[in-house]
């Protein structure tokens, strides 16, 4: 009672006297840090802060605000009596670890830590009540946790015995049993121990698949069926007189990045299937595909990330400024001409700070482009002629391919043209001796005012203007000993500046056409786009359109296809076959940019625009100029599909069926692409997707990630039926999950 009386007093304060200095700080005075205190308990002393003027004198009369993470407080409010001191007591919320509380007043802030310990042991939690394993030999790591009325775990061991050691085995490991069926089609209990506490659970070992009574698919050639949730936990299919072969197709899509693992066992009612990675027959090498530099994906990734990371802050600074024609928006300049000296910025690791300088001069200008080499570019590269012929080949092919599609860029600095900075700075990023290159870049930070506005900073380093940085030829290696012959930095080049133009389109609509949307396209998506981008710009090379179901074998044939798919389209089965050789624990909306999930993303836009139809520039356009506060898996689902994990399951199919299993439903190809023939032909004529055999013995264990799949190949005898059990995490699989059967023979 004594305690409670202080501290109540302390809260009431003395609202008399004389004024006080004003307020400058909020101190811990004592409470904090209060030693082996349980869950959920009131602390035996109360938390008491005191209010100090700028020469550390108390101030009285100050109202300071109490709020906690946690638990419950005497007071939200009090005041601070003649010594500056104030109160509250804390009852402790359920939760052990670290619990914090804040006194807050004049803008400065004290906090009490308190570190909570866990009740007394009361229960035991199984990681799962009932357990179902596959059949004799399949096991499940079950973990018995000792904890606290609450759950809050205790390092008190545990034991795990089963009723039936016939039926179950349990290995003990501290906290938890290895738990392995001895028996099929059997059912028992277990009890976990700890100390005087007990919970019981229960092991159902499942019989094998497919028996008497069996729910039977009957699929022809092409055919899919698909079994979510639960229903997926059995599947069964008819074999035809002369047989049949399958691929299982586990999907799992829960949009957090999760991994399910799952186990099936087919109980000796399968047989094995033909592979699928077979070596095309009309196979040839070409020397383009196999071009031994590969575009640097990582450098890309860190500059998107970089620029969301450090710019977005600045994007109300930056519409205000524009809205009050503010920070160079209302500027006049005229437009550089041939000759003029541009001193520009080229540091690509910050986004506003410690600026780069280089000079370029204009060497070409163009309707839409004005062209800058640097001065000190290596010898031996471009002459002027081909410095003009990328600035006609933005004008003629890039900028009405990716403006048709994507929309109109900004203009912020007036001069109607997107500069073409073309300097060794690019050169510069890749370490000596390397196998990869930097193409170019965007960056973000050039469509920023340099001044801001008086409530929200500039980016004191932008450029301000719509341009891109462009490698340059090196025939020598003088920069970091990598040779860039003209012709390989010439074959780069335009694919280079589509992607970019995307990125600038993208950036600069959000930031200023599109004004009520605050952030930047996720990254993934942005890349996606900026592929999709490469992708038209090969159709109008080619002189071709999407929906024409384009083979290797056909681009072979034409000398205009070859190059046009050489320069433009190359890179991007390139990316997916990176995708296709791990299929299972990547995805096209994973939360980055890496390799495979650029691959996987340009092919399910390719896979969604064909699929859903109509209009595809204008649903290229829905995508890059979304709603407020509409990006990355909300915005596809906004213009592609509301049941976006069920495209990606049904594209997770096409990548295994299209062009390669007879009779499947549109929804299961890509009409664009014979990927089958394409994919094969940039992997030496080897289909990338690695397809795996059900085990007809064993268990087969599969980990699923999200928006991942798996390839399990499988045959049923002749007038018999065939399939699998399945589990995931030792139970029913959760409605996430989906296993499509399709019948490939």
């Amino acid at each position: 009672m004594r305690t409670a009386v202080v501290a109540l007093t302390i809260a009431c304060g003395d609202a008399s006297g004389p004024p006080p200095n004003p307020p400058a700080n909020v101190l811990v005075v004592s409470g904090d840090a209060q030693a082996g205190v349980q869950v959920a308990s009131k602390l035996p002393l109360p938390l008491i802060a005191k209010v100090v003027d700028a020469g550390g004198n108390p101030v009285p009369r100050v109202t300071v605000a109490w709020n906690t993470n946690t638990g419950t407080l005497s007071a939200a409010t009090t005041v601070t009596d003649s010594k500056g001191l104030t109160a509250v007591e804390w009852t402790l919320g359920t939760t052990s670890g670290l619990q914090t509380t804040t006194a807050k007043a004049a803008g400065r802030t004290a906090i009490f830590n308190e570190q909570v310990v866990a009740g007394p042991l009361s229960q035991i939690v199984l990681s799962r009540d009932t357990v179902r394993l596959l059949g004799i030999g399949d096991s499940f790591r079950l973990i018995a946790r000792a904890a606290d009325q609450y759950g809050n775990s205790l390092p008190v061991p545990t034991t795990i015995a089963a009723a039936d050691t016939s039926i179950i085995g349990a290995d003990n490991f501290g906290n938890g049993a290895i738990l392995t069926a001895r028996a099929s089609d059997k059912t028992t209990t277990l009890q976990a121990t700890a100390g005087s506490i007990a919970k019981s659970g229960t092991v159902i070992v499942l019989p094998p698949p497919c028996q008497a009574g069996a729910a039977v698919s009957s699929l022809a050639v092409g055919e899919l069926a698909s079994y979510n949730g639960a229903n997926a936990s059995e599947f069964c299919v008819q074999g035809t007189p002369a047989g049949a072969e399958f691929v299982a197709i586990p999907y799992y899509s829960d949009f957090a990045g999760g991994l399910l693992r799952i186990s099936i066992a087919s109980g000796g009612t399968t047989i094995g299937a033909s592979a699928n990675r077979v070596t095309a027959p009309a196979f040839q090498t070409n020397a383009a595909i196999q071009r031994t530099l590969k575009p640097d994906d990582a450098f890309e990734l860190s500059l998107r990330e970089r620029s969301i990371k450090e710019l977005t802050p600045l994007i109300p600074g930056a519409r205000m400024a524009k809205a009050a024609s503010a920070g160079r928006f209302n500027m006049q300049a005229s437009a550089p001409q041939i000759g003029d000296v541009l001193k520009l910025n080229t540091n690509s690791s910050s986004a506003c700070s410690n600026a780069f300088l280089r000079t370029g001069r204009v060497v070409a200008i163009t309707d839409r482009a004005i062209v800058v080499a640097d001065t000190a570019n290596p010898a031996d590269g471009y002459t002027t002629a081909d410095y003009q012929s990328f600035g006609a080949a933005f004008d003629t092919l890039v900028y009405p391919v990716d403006t048709a599609n994507f929309g109109a860029p900004t203009d912020i600095d007036n001069n109607q043209h997107v500069i073409l900075f073309f300097t060794r700075a690019v050169n510069e990023l890749t370490p000596p001796q390397q196998s990869f290159y930097v193409g170019g870049f965007f960056f973000s930070r050039d469509l920023f005012p340099v001044t801001g506005t008086t409530s929200v900073s500039g980016c004191a380093t932008s450029n301000f203007a719509e341009m891109f940085y462009l490698l340059v030829p090196d025939p020598t290696g003088i920069v970091n000993q990598n040779v860039r012959t003209v012709d390989f930095v010439r074959s780069v080049t335009v694919a280079t500046l589509a992607h970019e133009f995307q990125h600038l389109i993208n950036a600069g609509r959000h930031l200023y056409v599109n004004a009520s949307n605050g952030l930047f396209e996720d990254s993934f998506l942005d890349e996606g786009l900026a592929h999709e981008a490469e992708e038209l710009l090969f159709y109008r090379a080619a002189g071709l359109s999407p929906g024409q179901n384009i083979s290797y074998e056909q681009i072979q044939q034409s000398p205009q296809l070859k190059d046009a798919f050489d320069t433009y389209g190359v890179i991007n089965f390139r990316r997916f076959r990176e995708y296709l050789t791990n299929p299972l624990t990547n995805s096209p909306y994973a939360g980055n940019s890496n390799i495979t999930t650029r691959g996987a993303i340009w092919s399910f836009l390719r896979y969604a625009a064909d699929r859903r139809g109509g209009n595809q520039a204008q649903m290229w356009f829905d995508l890059v100029n979304a709603p407020a506060n509409v990006h990355g898996i909300g915005n596809l689902t906004r213009v592609i599909t509301p049941d976006l994990s069920g495209w990606v399951r049904d594209w997770a199919a096409a990548n295994y069926a299209d062009d390669f299993v007879p009779g499947v439903q549109t929804i299961y190809t890509y009409p664009s692409w014979n990927m089958r023939s394409i994919a094969a032909g940039v992997n030496q004529g080897v289909w990338p997707m690695p397809s795996i055999p059900l085990d007809s013995v064993n268990v087969t264990f599969v980990g699923v990630g999200d928006g991942g799949a798996a390839y399990l190949r499988f045959g049923v005898s002749a007038g018999k039926v065939g399939g699998g059990r399945l589990t995931a995490r030792g139970g029913i699989a959760p409605t996430t999950f989906t296993i499509s059967i399709l019948r490939t023979k």
